[in-house]
């Protein structure tokens, strides 16, 4: 390890892109996983049998506003014309979501102009935030009922989120709406702002493949940082895209994060689209995927009869267990900066990045925005 100017802790795509900028700048550079396997919680492998490219670890669904990241991630690998559309169940029933006028007229048995549906809308928020006295929302559901009017949100918000989070919605903070919008026209993308969207032809497995094939990136995978923590030279910079607070063993307590776990199966009775969310409390998982729908630039695997398609449940983290997105609170945020400081005592070469370094719910092209500026600042 003599030769190593930095060490990354964490092959995922923050970790990919900082490590590709760095080895571009001439820089010696270690990529370390604990898992077997590159590109973290996006990774997908090609299924033998059917062609099919599964995400291991949920749909991961590139889109991005930002130009600069669009032309830095498609240097290595071209992407397809995907565009994501999204169906909820209620009642055995399918609704477009997020929230739009056909989802409004369904639910209602109505057929509203948009004009008309943002009025009844408005209206229908007004009247429930009346009959509940909101008049700042303080949570979750008081925000949903003010934004939407109680019968949207019981229907498509208040049952799903609560699965998501494993807790009343009364818990949670009103800013998680901030990634729901609610629309009064026809248009169902899921993206609808995204000017960049797609799924990497080949699979996101080998985009991570690609950022990493530099003669200045040693890539060791099934290695734990604190296996090799006590070899590294003292002038090496760490990247560290972990859990803070299991780098320093859950000495202030454990950050509060969620997990998920998901039941797979090879199916002829697929969903005939790639993603269905479950909004009723009695259907335990939160949504189903069936990857194919992905492949639009490989028609043959579409049109094959198998499907393979995985439900995802919502599950409590247990320490050592896997970290999906954290559960930001100020209670949280607090424990966090104080785990941020004692790191930094601890490891004065050390910098925290990431989805689990940073302790944010990132979506892929903020992970490589985020770690693009830091590059900037490391060569």
């Amino acid at each position: 390890m003599g030769n190593i100017e930095y060490l990354i802790v964490g092959a995922g795509i923050f970790g990919a892109t900082v490590a590709e900028r760095l080895a571009s700048a001439g820089k010696k550079v270690l990529v370390i996983d604990r898992r077997e396997h590159l590109a973290g919680n996006i990774y997908s492998y090609t299924d033998e049998e059917t062609g099919i490219e599964v995400h291991e670890y949920g749909s991961h669904i590139f889109h991005t506003e930002m130009d600069e990241v669009w032309d830095y991630i498609t240097k290595f690998i071209d992407f397809n014309d995907y565009v994501h559309t999204v169906n909820t169940r209620h009642n055995g029933k399918l609704y477009p979501m997020p929230i739009n006028l056909d989802t409004i007229n369904l639910l209602y048995g109505t057929d509203m102009s948009a004009e008309e549906a943002e009025r009844f809308v408005a209206e229908e928020a007004r009247r429930d935030s009346e009959k509940y006295g909101i008049k700042d929302p303080q949570n979750f559901e008081e925000k949903g009922i003010s934004l939407v009017g109680e019968k949207l949100y019981d229907a498509f918000l208040k049952n799903y989120t609560e699965k998501q989070w494993h807790t009343s919605a009364k818990n949670l903070s009103a800013d998680i709406l901030k990634r729901i919008p609610v629309r009064f026209s026809h248009d169902n993308r899921y993206f609808m702002t995204a000017k960049h969207q797609g799924i990497p032809c080949g699979g996101y497995t080998k985009m991570v493949e690609k950022m990493l094939e530099s003669d200045n990136i040693e890539v060791r995978l099934g290695v734990d940082f604190k296996d090799i923590e006590k070899d590294l030279p003292e002038s090496v910079k760490i990247i560290y895209c972990g859990q803070v607070d299991e780098l320093l063993d859950y000495e202030l307590g454990v950050l509060p994060y969620r997990s998920l776990r998901f039941e797979e199966e090879r199916t002829e009775n697929g969903l005939d689209e790639a993603v269905i969310n479950e909004a009723d409390k009695d259907v335990p998982y939160t949504r189903a995927h069936d990857y194919k729908y992905y492949q639009i630039d490989q028609p043959e695997v579409i049109e094959q009869k198998i499907s393979i398609v995985a439900r995802e449940y919502p599950a409590d983290f247990e320490k050592g267990g896997e970290a999906y997105y954290p559960v930001n609170s100020e209670e949280s945020a607090r424990l966090y900066d104080k785990y941020v400081a004692l790191a930094k005592e601890r490891y004065p070469n050390l910098i925290l990045g990431g989805r689990l370094g940073a302790y944010q719910y990132w979506d892929m092209d903020k992970a490589i925005k985020n770690a693009l500026d830091l590059s900037s600042t490391l060569r």
